[in-house]
């Protein structure tokens, strides 16, 4: 729910001032405007020491829960984790440039540098090291001073004597300072002093909720010398004033607040120009709804609070996508394991793990409406797949099919005669049948089952734009038009087919008049737009608001993708099935095993991708302004 917001003006005793913005932040439900020009009040150097610090420790291993005990303060300790890092870095980077040097002076193998110099200044001679392309060394005939070394990769590696420093054409000098027996010694001490660096640091990340318990000590008392800070003095030192937005739920707990205090609170207008920060305030489900509106934007302050149909129709969406049962079983075990594991869990991850089993029951329900176990070929005599509601329209349909004596009936009984026989609905779906590669294939049984799933696919699009219409119909009457165009479309468009609704074959409206219907219905939204358009004084708007229909179409042709990816779900899941029934029963355990996997892991990313987008961008698009800014009262925060 979005609370809205007012605007106070607190005027009060200087004397006051301390004592009024302590019990403010304690309360935690007021958002201060500034109404001092004086500059802005920079963060604290020890807070920015620690922030530095934790950005740095979050990079290890997880911190424990255990409660981490230091004789340093979180200043003192930031700064000792800083200069580890530091160092680390800087030993990282001696590494680095150690291996270059290693690969660069290898080939000339290990000698002493010391007794090369003495042999340089008692021989009287200059030793110098080259190296050049090998195939450009193969073509040249070298001065006898010159000695070859050795070829490694494209280069060749030679040593010259001389008395004299000497160049030679096509030669790169190479100058070592550290033979690669020495350097080898060195890199082993870097690599040493690397582990108990990254020990020391990876130990230090035990400590990061006393970081940021610390962090957020300097926080708090930063925000609350800023809200002072922004306070103005309209009368000198005497007095002070600041402006608040409070929620209309806390204007009670205000006054309550400033009963003891010489401080006074006047509503104020809220001005045009002023951005009027979101407040919303939810509980249990609608909380986890929120989590997910956040994802994509924040509401505006003028919007209506999209939370709960938001998590609503994506824990469906989500359902729909995954399409199986078995599926289902795998999240809610992670979820109920999750939930035994992290007892304690608070906060975003305890509202996470409550995500969880929401839409992993979602899945084992619309898996169950669906009769899919993961991707298991269930025989349509199987109980499961009779209980199921997809089944019972399947054979709803083929019932009306049968009575009817249409197109559909006459192909079928041309290609599959046993099926003139049929009794009943599903004595059709299972005498319509033909032996594939060994194998029983129903076609139509899936057939009739790919038309209901696409079918009610379009159907929910419709439904949930409708809803979208519906909550902003007061600030767009046109909805309404729209709503009976949608309508009058899903009721309309089959005859142009020559497909049968669902809404035929279980009774609920007959072809011919849900023809007449949808047409007068659709033509009728389309005159409702025009006309409300007309009223509302748009005049040639009304026009432009008339081309939103192709906008309106598309988006409910979009939620095709639920129909679609959970078809593509299903091939995969009854693909790996079969290869591993033919690869045997260890291999085949270890490709059923790994495709499941495979396949669990693409539909979680398309259901938490499509199920979110259908909502963010479909249904958003015609009842949620978003851009909004959340409502960050002075408050004590604390480590969740």
């Amino acid at each position: 729910m979005i609370v809205d917001l007012h605007k106070y003006l607190l005027i009060g005793s200087r004397s006051e001032m301390d004592r009024f913005f302590a019990l403010a932040q304690k309360a935690g439900f007021m958002e201060f405007i500034g109404l001092s020009h004086k500059k802005a009040l920079e963060m604290p150097n020890d807070a920015k020491t620690i922030i530095s610090a934790i950005k740095i420790v979050r990079a290890y291993a997880a911190p424990s829960d255990d409660p981490y005990v230091s004789t340093l303060d979180p200043v003192r300790l930031s700064e000792k984790i800083i200069n580890l890092n530091d160092e680390h870095e800087k030993l990282l980077e001696e590494q680095r440039i150690i291996s270059a040097e290693i690969s660069r002076v290898s080939a000339f193998g290990n000698f002493s540098r010391n007794e090369l110099d003495r042999f340089e200044v008692e021989g009287k001679r200059v030793v110098q090291f080259f190296c050049m392309k090998s195939d450009q060394a193969s073509e040249i005939t070298f001065p006898p001073e010159v000695i070859y070394v050795g070829t490694e990769y494209d280069l060749s590696y030679f040593v010259s004597i001389n008395k004299e420093p000497a160049q030679y054409p096509k030669m790169i000098e190479i100058i070592i300072d550290r033979p690669v027996g020495v350097l080898k010694e060195r890199l082993t001490q870097v690599k040493m002093e690397i582990a108990k660096h990254e020990k020391e640091v990876f130990d230090s990340a035990k400590a990061l909720r006393y970081l940021q318990e610390g962090l957020l000590d300097y926080l708090n008392d930063y925000h609350l010398q800023l809200a002072k800070h922004d306070a103005g003095s309209p009368l000198g030192d005497s007095l002070f004033a600041i402006e608040a937005w409070v929620p209309k739920t806390r204007i009670k707990a205000m006054f309550g607040l400033l009963s003891g205090l010489d401080v006074h609170a006047e509503e104020i207008a809220i001005d045009p120009k002023d951005k009027i920060p979101t407040y919303q305030e939810n509980k249990g489900v609608a909380k986890l709804g929120e989590d997910l509106v956040h994802v994509y934007d924040t509401p505006a302050a003028s919007d209506k609070d999209p939370s709960l149909w938001v998590l609503v129709f994506f824990s469906l969406f989500f359902a729909m996508i995954v399409s199986d049962a078995g599926y289902g079983l795998i999240y809610l075990s992670i979820g109920l394991f999750l939930k035994w594991k992290y007892k304690k869990a608070s906060g975003f991850f305890r509202r996470f793990i409550k995500l969880i089993l929401i839409v992993s029951t979602s899945c084992i329900v619309w898996g169950c409406f669906t009769a899919s176990f993961f991707g298991i070929e269930i025989g349509p005599n199987n109980p499961y797949r009779k209980v199921s509601l997809l089944h019972y329209m399947a054979s709803k349909k083929a019932e009306y099919h049968m009575k009817q004596k249409d197109d559909v009936y006459e192909e079928y009984v041309k290609q599959y005669p046993q099926v003139a026989t049929a009794k009943d609905g599903h004595e059709f779906l299972v005498k319509a049948a033909k032996k594939v590669d060994g194998k029983m294939r129903y076609p139509a049984l899936s057939g009739f089952y790919d038309n209901i799933l696409l079918e009610f696919s379009l159907f929910i699009g419709m439904i949930h734009i409708s809803f979208s219409f519906i909550r902003y119909m007061t600030r767009n009457w046109t909805g309404i038009g729209w709503i009976f165009f949608m309508i009058g479309g899903y009721l309309y468009f089959p005859s142009f087919l020559d497909a049968t609704s669902f809404l035929n074959f279980m009774g609920v409206i007959s072809k011919p008049i849900s023809t007449i219907v949808g047409e007068q219905m659709l033509y009728t939204g389309l005159g409702l737009v025009l006309v409300i358009s007309l009223l509302m004084k748009k005049k040639w708007g009304a026009l432009h608001e008339l081309t939103n229909a192709i906008q309106v179409f598309a988006d409910v042709l979009s939620y095709i993708r639920l129909y679609a990816l959970a078809l593509a779900g299903m091939i995969m899941a009854s693909t790996f099935n079969e290869l591993g029934l033919e690869a045997g029963f260890v291999g085949g355990f270890f490709i059923i095993i790994i495709g499941h996997i495979t396949n669990l892991t693409l539909t979680i990313m398309s259901g938490v991708i499509h199920g979110l987008r259908l909502n963010f961008l479909e249904w958003y698009h015609y009842s949620f302004e978003g851009g909004g800014r959340l409502f960050d009262p002075l408050r004590i925060r604390k480590v969740k």
